[in-house]
């Protein structure tokens, strides 16, 4: 790749630690006007999801991430994860090998998984021409594992333009085109230990939204005692791995033939990591004690793209304080809001290395999370 001076523009940003940092006007720089936006969604995923097929939905919106990243190499770019899709920047210097990665995708995702994906990719100048700002920040998970925070609008008009014309959509390529190596979704959904997991997105309606959103997380603080990350679903006590089976059942649709040899290294990969965490057979070189315990710390269960997004492991009591309080800022005018409640969450690991920094675990609900909570923010918007 030739490089310009824009390209390493999120990869040089500098991190902020405290999640309430999201309110900060320094930890915020505005994407430049030569890079892209590109939004990928599963069609139809409500009816996908009432079938039973979430972890298929949450999978495919995973495999963008990791196929846009294997295809770009070590460029650090920024992205959200959504649950039914996943939201990224890139510049133009590795916009065409992301497309053929993601064009491939889109074969994958109809030929195996009988799912449609959209893809969508909409240039910053044209956000700029509708007078929608992309800032972004780099929220610091642990160590130098950052994931990318967004607020300004911009991608909110991105998504409309992109749903409402096949002017930005991606035709289909040729499956063997997606690389979704280091994608893997060999842990059991892992059940709640308080009573329910909640989904949960807030979108602040008031003008002042800043304002809005240090309310939400004040109050959110106070509900979990001073410590949200309590409520992070991932908790190595209830977790459990999968058989050599389910692992292999699952992750063979990821590839565009069963007799590649890819898919015979990821079957031997899948041996080796069914022995260390099912069977607890320890290995040689690295501890999967730490690496088990280093997933709490490298997931997303809280986020932020031009709105709030968590997925917390909550009491009975404490749904129905956040519930309630919600509700009131709903009625006051200040926010939309959409909750979602099941008994455990899911996980999809992004693996490029057990070391820390190198891996990423994306969290959801179980049984339509995100989707489903996005499903009544926007009947809030509606109305």
């Amino acid at each position: 790749m030739t490089q310009n001076n824009t390209d390493k523009f999120y990869q040089n940003l500098p991190c902020f630690s405290k999640f309430s940092g999201i309110n900060e006007d320094k930890n915020f720089y505005e994407i430049p006007n030569d890079w892209f936006v590109i939004i990928t969604d599963i069609k139809g995923s409500t009816k996908a999801i009432d079938a039973g097929r979430y972890k298929d939905v949450n999978t495919v919106g995973a495999a963008a991430i990791a196929s846009v990243q294997n295809a770009i190499g070590d460029l650090e770019y920024p992205f959200v994860f959504g649950g039914d899709g996943a939201t990224l920047l890139l510049p133009k210097v590795a916009l065409d090998k992301a497309i053929r990665s993601l064009a491939g995708l889109k074969a994958i995702s109809e030929e195996k998984f009988g799912l449609g994906l959209r893809v969508g990719v909409v240039p910053v100048t044209v956000l700029d021409n509708h007078h929608a700002n992309i800032l972004v920040a780099k929220y610091k998970l642990i160590g130098e594992k950052c994931v990318a925070i967004f607020r300004g609008g911009g991608l909110t008009e991105a998504e409309r333009l992109i749903k409402g014309t096949d002017e930005y959509e991606v035709p289909m390529g040729k499956a063997e085109d997606a690389n979704i190596e280091n994608l893997s979704c060999r842990w059991q959904a892992i059940p709640s230990t308080n009573g329910r997991v909640s989904s949960l997105l807030v979108s602040a309606k008031s003008d002042n939204h800043q304002e809005t959103y240090i309310k939400v997380l004040t109050q959110l603080d106070e509900i979990f005692s001073g410590n949200i990350d309590l409520a992070n679903p991932v908790n190595l006590g209830v977790m459990s791995y999968k058989s050599v089976k389910q692992c292999i059942q699952e992750e063979r649709m990821l590839y565009s033939s069963i007799f590649s040899l890819k898919l015979a290294l990821r079957v031997l990969e899948i041996l080796l990591s069914v022995a260390i965490f099912k069977y607890k057979i320890p290995p040689m070189f690295f501890n999967p004690k730490e690496y088990a315990k280093s997933m709490t710390t490298h997931s997303d269960f809280r986020k932020f793209d031009d709105a709030l997004r968590m997925v917390l492991d909550c009491t009975h009591d404490q749904i129905e304080q956040l519930r309630k309080y919600l509700e009131i800022l709903h009625q006051e005018g200040e926010i939309y809001y959409g909750m979602y409640e099941s008994t455990s969450a899911l996980m999809t690991c992004y693996v490029q290395a057990v070391s820390e920094g190198n891996h990423i675990h994306f969290i959801d609900g179980n049984d339509g999370g995100y989707a489903f909570a996005a499903k009544q923010l926007k009947g809030q918007m509606n109305e």
